[in-house]
């Protein structure tokens, strides 16, 4: 028998958005519950590495893949979502992007100078900041590699507070430091009478004419599953932008979801000395020259993570296995064309998540591939590898100018922990929600996650979620209702 549960406002993941929305409302005296379908886990209960965290707080085990053009891609499936296991860093979209946003998607009111507001407000929840002292080599390199080319190198603002640099923050930070939703709106919401169910999968929505009027859930507690049916006066679906087209499909809701997401192909950098990546953070600057088209940046360097470089060719880089100290790794990443598809298969755990590079995103990777080797070698590399199965790298520039032959996608090793614009905001037919987050054809539906972003921003989203998810949540309040 279903247990009865009922709340004003159901907010569905927990994630830059879910939390956003519940700590707006709470604030505002709503009833607020929040369902996650992961676990809870406080940084003092944070995994040791990032092998432990992939299995407790990474959906899948950290272990997904587009269909189609194979891009391996990360969401967190844990209270705070995604921001639990990012690197923390807070970036605004370029004014170029949201402008042609709002041309191509008739959205009124929808400028950098109206959205300015919402980002500021995201920046303080989350103490976005530099961070000060010296970030160490991995940091200097990328900034190096970049003025030697004459490119712009912008630092990079972080959600953080007193970080220490233990360079675990995409295993769960383990100090506190890292300003997750966890550490930040999730306990204001909470001090503000919100409640908090994690381990809760909600199967479907409860719908009556155009409302949703709850969901029916499954919670598991100490191994078992129970259900439980909440009744809700609105509802505002957080649940990731895989997860939330997924839910509408299972409650009939569905439109076609397409999405898109940041194709990155990685290099593997070794030096002529010992930089010891793996003592630092992430590289906190950002070659920006090309933006928003392309962006270079610097990744998150541990022993596992270079392990897992090592094994994408384990015939050819087996032997460097342990001369971690001299290497660290870089990343082209491109704003694209194409396009992917999310698909909800009946009794399937998950959706079935395809992605189709175009021949111009093809190019781009591996011509951005070339110009940040390039930029490192100026800046003291001896040997750059790209993350293409069969290559034997670069040993110098004049390796690289010979090199334009576009790698198969077969061979190809991309990745991306970007996700978005799977039901995008906009007031023309084509989209599923309007500017404000509110589900077409439904009274009391809001989405507010990657999902409603009208395209790649070509940075970190996880600003512009949270500043839209609090637009969002400023119209319903004044509105009243949806």
């Amino acid at each position: 028998m279903s247990e009865m549960m009922s709340c004003e406002a159901l907010v569905i993941g927990t994630g830059a958005g879910g939390a956003s929305i519940a700590a707006a409302l709470a604030e505002a005296g709503r009833d607020v519950l929040m369902l996650e379908e992961g676990a809870y886990i406080p940084a003092a209960e944070a995994p040791a590495g990032i092998a432990r965290s992939m299995l407790s707080m990474w959906r899948g085990g950290g272990l997904l893949t587009t269909l189609g053009s194979q891009i391996a891609f990360a969401e967190g499936r844990c209270v705070g979502g995604g921001t639990e296991i990012n690197s923390a860093i807070f970036q605004r979209a370029p004014d170029s992007v949201i402008e042609q946003w709002a041309s191509a998607n008739a959205l009124q009111d929808f400028t950098p100078a109206s959205l300015a507001p919402y980002y500021d407000r995201a920046a303080t929840a989350v103490s976005a900041s530099l961070t000060p002292g010296d970030a160490g080599p991995p940091t200097n390199i990328l900034a190096r590699a970049g003025e030697a080319m004459g490119w712009e190198v912008s630092q990079l603002q972080r959600a953080q507070k007193y970080c220490v640099g233990t360079n675990l923050c995409t295993a769960g930070c383990p100090t506190g430091a890292k300003q997750s939703m966890t550490a930040t709106l999730i306990p204001r919401a909470l001090a503000r009478g919100a409640r908090l169910t994690p381990n809760a999968r909600v199967k479907r929505l409860l719908r009556r004419g155009s409302r949703v009027t709850g969901a029916q859930a499954l919670i598991r507690e100490n191994g078992r599953l129970r259900p439980v049916t909440i009744f809700a006066e609105h509802v505002f679906i957080s649940a990731g932008t895989t997860g939330t087209p997924s839910l509408l499909a299972r409650s009939g809701m569905a439109r076609p979801a397409t999405f898109q997401l940041h194709p990155t192909i990685r290099v593997l950098a070794r030096f002529p000395e010992a930089i010891n990546a793996q003592h630092y953070r992430l590289p906190l600057v950002a070659i920006t020259e090309f933006m928003p088209e392309l962006r270079f940046g610097g990744s998150v360097f541990t022993l596992p993570t270079y392990g897992m470089a090592i094994a994408e060719d384990w015939r050819r880089r087996a032997a460097w296995l342990p001369d971690y100290a001299r290497h660290a790794i870089y990343y082209a990443m491109i704003k694209p064309d194409g396009v992917g598809r999310i698909r909800t298969l009946p009794g399937a755990a998950e959706p079935l998540v395809t992605y189709a590079l175009t021949e111009r995103d093809r190019r781009r990777l591996w011509q951005g591939a070339r110009q940040l080797a390039q930029a490192l070698f100026a800046a003291g590399a001896e040997y750059v590898t790209p993350s293409v199965v069969g290559h034997p790298g670069w040993g110098d520039e004049s390796s690289i100018a010979g090199d334009e032959v576009i790698p198969a996608p077969s061979r190809t090793a991309l990745m991306t922990i970007h996700l978005f614009a799977s039901c995008p905001m906009g007031n023309t037919p084509m989209q599923a929600v309007d500017g404000y987050g509110r589900l077409k054809g439904w009274d009391n539906v809001i989405l507010a996650d990657g999902s409603v972003l009208p395209g790649a921003p070509g940075v970190n989203p996880q600003g512009t979620i949270m500043a839209l998810s609090m637009r969002a949540a400023d119209a319903f309040l004044a509105g009243g209702t949806i």
